[in-house]
């Protein structure tokens, strides 16, 4: 996070803490089982998408850093050598530069002829929750806050509780998870509207 992410992030989290109640942190309208069910596959592979890449797929991407900095890293030997046979078969294939790192990423993560379809169609649902969160909420809305750390950072309810708590220690560990509860149950309820309203935009009747 910048120096201007945390403060924002802090005080959302002492909004959160200060809310007596629920509709406190925002009007909406409960959803179904089925609605919520709906919404949390959608909101997950956008989470997915933006923060979902394992440690060794990152690592991949960001190669000069990994170089760099090799020795304070837990990598074993057996990892370096996969990376550095893919990088180099990549190389004797022709590639170069940026391309040698995809080519590098789908030797060592290959992918059948469906998977790079599935994969497209959850790009293509991630771009959309992308458009359809940032245009429902404001960057210094708490819920908005939550909602994004919990779906995009992988960071538990726990652990969003226990941050709620530093800020609040007043609060008992249920009463801070209650708040952040509230703050996931209003998030996906207002992207629920905001998609539907969205889909029934773009194909009226």
């Amino acid at each position: 996070m910048t120096p201007r992410q945390r403060r924002l992030h802090a005080a959302g989290l002492a909004t959160i803490a200060a809310a007596p109640r629920k509709s406190w942190l925002g009007r909406f309208t409960p959803l179904t089982t089925i609605q919520s069910g709906w919404i949390k596959s959608l909101i997950s592979t956008w989470g997915d998408c933006v923060g979902g890449k394992t440690r060794d797929q990152y690592r991949l991407e960001n190669i000069g850093k990994f170089c760099a900095g090799v020795k304070a890293t837990d990598w074993n030997d057996d990892q370096l050598l996969r990376i550095t046979e893919a990088l180099n078969q990549a190389r004797n294939e022709g590639f170069k530069g940026a391309a040698a790192f995809g080519r590098a990423k789908a030797i060592l993560w290959p992918v059948t002829l469906r998977e790079m379809i599935e994969r497209s169609s959850l790009d293509d649902d991630a771009d959309f929750i992308e458009q359809v969160v940032l245009n429902t909420f404001k960057s210094d809305d708490p819920v908005y806050l939550v909602g994004m750390k919990f779906y995009t950072s992988r960071d538990k309810i726990s652990d969003i509780t226990r941050e709620v708590q530093v800020l609040a220690p007043w609060l008992s560990d249920n009463e801070a998870r209650k708040r952040v509860r509230w703050c996931l149950e209003i998030f996906r309820a207002k992207v629920y509207l905001a998609v539907k309203r969205k889909i029934q935009g773009e194909n009226p009747d």
